[in-house]
């Protein structure tokens, strides 16, 4: 106990950026693909949907949570923003994110 550990993060991690309690209520049921999925869009198959099925409270952090058909995802919301898109909203830009 007491050792020092260097933490390494990839991208740029903003501590500010934290889900309100109203704000991670209304993703729940709301569908997400990861990044690497987008060229599916604007419709992709049921099998790299992920549906925001919860909302918890870890250490004063409020977190989401995501299933998928082959897992389930923990996120702050700094990795939701950051990793996947909300299908409904990467719809509503025509084209923008499919490739």
């Amino acid at each position: 106990m007491g050792e020092e550990y260097e933490l390494t993060t990839l991208g740029e991690w903003n501590p500010d950026l934290l889900f309100e309690l109203q704000e991670a209520c209304s993703l729940l049921n709301k569908e997400v693909i990861r990044l690497e999925h987008r060229h599916y869009l604007p419709e992709p198959p049921i099998s790299v949907i992920g549906i925001v099925c919860g909302v918890l409270t870890m250490n004063e952090e409020i977190e989401v949570i995501v299933r998928f058909p082959d897992a389930m995802e923990q996120l702050v919301k700094t990795e939701l923003c950051g990793d996947y898109l909300l299908v409904e909203k990467a719809t509503q830009v025509s084209g923008r994110f499919a490739q």
